[in-house]
């Protein structure tokens, strides 16, 4: 079942050291399966990997230059994979993309945006969230600027940041269609009003000025990011949404799909996910006797 809300249990946002270390020992099975998720969705894939076009972003190990531009479309799908997913994320867009399909969506091109994701620490990779969705915002600038229509910017795990901080760095005037956390990787005071910790440095600004509408979907059954984020009494945003339903940007709604997804990599692929990414994106979405039971 998706329950659209605007709710959260309640956890504290201490000891955040802790909670890393505890990400990385959680994140090694969800790591594992990362390969395989096309494959375990049993059946043939919509829209294939070879269908996704793979921007790679931050330079890597290797320095790199400026990324390719992403593709002027009237309709763009834009998925942006988390922590050690730069080598599946073709496939990991592909079962985004086929879940959003299977409900009625098709988009005029399809974009997965590769950064440099493989590391074992866990901290470092988080940091470099916010420069990716830095750059992010300037090719979603130049998008727009070149004629580009609507886009739909999805992010898996520490995805989920990038798409949240591109939100925050794109200049003010420009206004992403859709933007979609599956399963964030961050504390849900980090979309409050005045949270985000000491310094107020949060997302509440990009997602109200910079967005047409922002869907955080999340799942109590996520242990691996409710392991690392939320603290004893805080919110884990990919596990229990922002936690403070009056605090949030009016743009702004936390999807429960706990009845749907049993895992931190089940948001990829998941049909109650995939039907309500296309309702978002303006699909109307047959929600009666279709036999999918999960409404």
């Amino acid at each position: 079942m998706v329950d659209n809300e605007s709710d959260g249990r309640n956890r504290s946002t201490d000891d955040r050291q802790t909670t890393r270390r505890t990400m990385l020992k959680a994140g090694g099975t969800a790591l594992v399966g990362g390969a395989g998720i096309a494959a375990a969705s049993g059946s043939a894939a919509a829209v294939s990997s070879w269908d996704i076009e793979v921007i790679d972003i931050g330079g890597g190990i290797w320095g790199g230059g400026s990324p390719d531009p992403l593709p002027i479309e009237d309709e763009l799908f834009v998925f942006v994979h988390g922590w050690f997913g730069d080598s599946t994320v073709a496939s990991q867009a592909s079962d985004v993309a086929t879940s959003m399909e299977d409900a009625g969506y098709e988009a005029d091109e399809y974009a997965a945006i590769e950064w440099d994701a493989t590391t074992i620490n866990f901290p470092a990779a988080e940091s470099e969230t916010e420069e990716v969705g830095e750059e992010l915002a300037e090719l979603l600038e130049d998008f727009y600027d070149d004629g580009g229509g609507d886009v739909r910017l999805i992010g898996h795990s520490l995805g989920g940041r990038v798409v949240l901080e591109t939100v925050n760095h794109i200049d003010d005037g420009y206004s992403v269609e859709t933007v979609a956390p599956l399963g964030a990787a961050a504390d849900g005071d980090m979309v409050c009003n005045g949270g985000g910790g000491l310094f107020g440095d949060n997302w509440y600004d990009g997602i109200e000025e910079n967005a047409d509408e922002v869907r955080n979907y999340h799942s109590e059954d996520d242990s691996t990011v409710g392991a690392a984020y939320g603290g004893f009494f805080g919110a884990a945003l990919g596990t229990d949404g922002s936690g403070c339903p009056n605090d949030v940007a009016d743009n702004y709604t936390d999807v429960d799909v706990t009845d749907s997804v049993g895992s931190h990599l089940g948001f990829l692929g998941d049909e109650a996910v995939g039907a309500d990414l296309a309702d978002a994106a303006g699909v109307d979405v047959d929600d009666g006797d279709n036999g999918w039971g999960w409404w």
